[in-house]
């Protein structure tokens, strides 16, 4: 790349959807996004839709097919999966891991030899947080958005100082936990991921400088979509909209698209 600043897209998902990943790639490309970090949808079986949900495996794939594109998250549940997983993933590849409908509160200390890997191997993790979407099989997997509140990962940054977490949607609705968790610990970032129409858009400009009003607070913001590829280019545009408005430095504007998470994936 050059000294050209590199676009990351942080957060997205591969889709049950024939060649979703070739289509991903490429609408990237056009975009001018250089690479996108992908997951499965974090679900056991099934997705709100009723359809196989695509996973582990299918990001592997995604990546030896698109390996100048795609950058794999591996999903964890916690609750489920301990420590060895994330040595798996590490082994098999993964830059980082990405984690949702815990079994427990997210600060749980039966979570923490899950943590203490990850910090050791060098993966950050991004957290689901806020609200979550209806699926058919939340009475049975016993899902709380409550569990995944950005303060809930409060204790977990803290105790493992060196873990790079990842606060996905801002915390939505809980936006001044989750931009105080990004103002209070080194290591803790947010997105602003979500749908074009969804909440980031109807949210003025100044809602932003209000809950990032600290020196260098955009500094602690990473793009991420987490968007239908249909709709990526809205978000990144959405995404500018909102720093050209609030003035955001050119120079930050880089580490916030791409240059910060380049740093701690070491790309």
């Amino acid at each position: 790349m050059g000294d050209k600043p590199m676009i990351i897209d942080m957060h997205n998902h591969l889709l049950n959807e024939p060649d979703y990943d070739a289509k991903l790639a490429e609408t990237a490309k056009r975009i001018g996004i250089d690479r996108v970090c992908i997951s499965g949808l974090g679900l056991p079986s099934e997705n709100w839709l009723g359809d196989l949900s695509p996973n582990n495996d299918d990001v592997l794939r995604a990546m030896e097919r698109f390996p100048d594109t795609f950058i794999g998250f591996g999903v964890i549940r916690l609750g489920v999966d301990g420590a060895k997983k994330v040595q798996q993933l590490h082994r098999q590849g993964f830059r980082a891991l990405k984690t949702t409908r815990p079994l427990k509160n997210y600060d749980d200390e039966q979570f923490d030899e899950v943590y203490a890997m990850a910090e050791s191997l060098g993966m950050p993790i991004l957290f689901h947080t806020g609200m979550i979407l209806n699926t058919l099989r939340d009475k049975q997997d016993n899902v709380s958005s409550a569990r995944m509140r950005p303060v809930m990962l409060d204790r977990v940054a803290r105790t493992f100082p060196d873990l790079v977490i990842f606060i996905a949607h801002l915390g939505m609705p809980w936006y001044e936990e989750a931009s105080q968790m990004a103002r209070f610990h080194r290591n803790v970032y947010v997105d602003l991921s979500g749908s074009p129409a969804g909440w980031r858009n109807r949210k003025s400009p100044q809602f932003f400088d209000e809950l990032f009003y600290w020196e260098n607070a955009y500094e602690k913001i990473v793009f991420g979509t987490d968007v239908h590829y249909n709709d990526m280019l809205a978000s990144y545009q959405d995404y500018q909209r909102i720093f050209k408005l609030n003035n955001v430095p050119r120079t930050v504007q880089d580490r916030i698209f791409g240059e910060t998470v380049r740093s701690i994936l070491k790309l």
